[in-house]
């Protein structure tokens, strides 16, 4: 059974599949109807794009629906998929606002799709290569001690994830760094250059940071908020250790 976030992000583009194959008909009937030859031309060109266009999202509601149900899909399918995502997601967001729908649900998916293509894709590197990227909102708020820039600032006291993170880091020897903001992760990334990463964020940086990251595979692993968002938030330490397993190829 799909979760109530996939089933918004399949009715979305079931929703667009729709739109599309309307406008084609609503071209063809005018043409139909229409004796003038250059606004013939004009609208059988936009039921083609429309059929085209129609034809290319169905086709990955058909994958999509596949991964989210079976978590497998051939490799071709992989690859249509991992270079079609970013087009579906960017209308599925545009869409959404426009009908003034919670983006997040359209994120979530979105970052669940990503790691499934990255988990199936069995891509391997060494455990320094790999950076997991926190976001500041993980440690403690009333903590004086700030790990921005040098994790080596946390004084190991155990009352936020920050100490388990740095217990990983050790055990697996990866990198490990908290960012504030898009731009210093951007930084972080081109200072480290790592051939995988391990984010941790909310849905909105989440998904900005995976499109921004077009050549590197990011497994992303949405933070827990029981006091709400961007204050003391938490993370599962398993699906990070699992994602570092992963890319490490030390998967049961």
């Amino acid at each position: 059974m799909f979760k109530k976030n996939n089933t918004v992000f399949i009715t979305m583009l079931f929703l667009l599949v729709i739109l599309f194959v309307v406008v084609g008909f609503l071209s063809l009937y005018l043409v139909k109807s229409s004796n003038l030859v250059l606004y013939k031309l004009v609208l059988n060109i936009i039921f083609v794009i429309a059929m085209l266009v129609s034809i290319f999202i169905f086709t990955n509601l058909i994958i999509i629906m596949k991964l989210l149900n079976t978590k497998n899909i051939s490799s071709l399918s992989r690859r249509w998929l991992q270079f079609s995502l970013k087009y579906i997601y960017t209308n599925l967001i545009n869409i959404t606002r426009l009908l003034g729908l919670d983006k997040n649900k359209i994120r979530s998916v979105f970052s669940e799709l990503n790691n499934q293509l990255i988990l199936l894709s069995n891509i391997h590197v060494k455990p320094e290569e790999i950076l997991i990227l926190l976001p500041h909102c993980l440690q403690k708020n009333s903590c004086p001690y700030k790990i921005t820039n040098n994790i080596n600032n946390c004084k190991r006291c155990g009352l936020c994830d920050i100490d388990k993170l740095i217990e990983l880091k050790e055990k697996y020897n990866t990198q490990l760094f908290v960012a504030t903001g898009g731009t210093l992760a951007r930084k972080i990334i081109g200072e480290t250059k790592p051939k995988a990463i391990i984010a941790v964020a909310c849905e909105r940086d989440l998904s900005s940071g995976i499109l921004d990251v077009k050549t590197l595979p990011v497994i992303g692993i949405l933070n827990e908020r029981p006091e709400g968002p961007c204050v003391n938030t938490r993370v599962n330490l398993q699906d990070v250790e699992k994602a570092i397993h992963h890319f490490i190829g030390k998967e049961e």
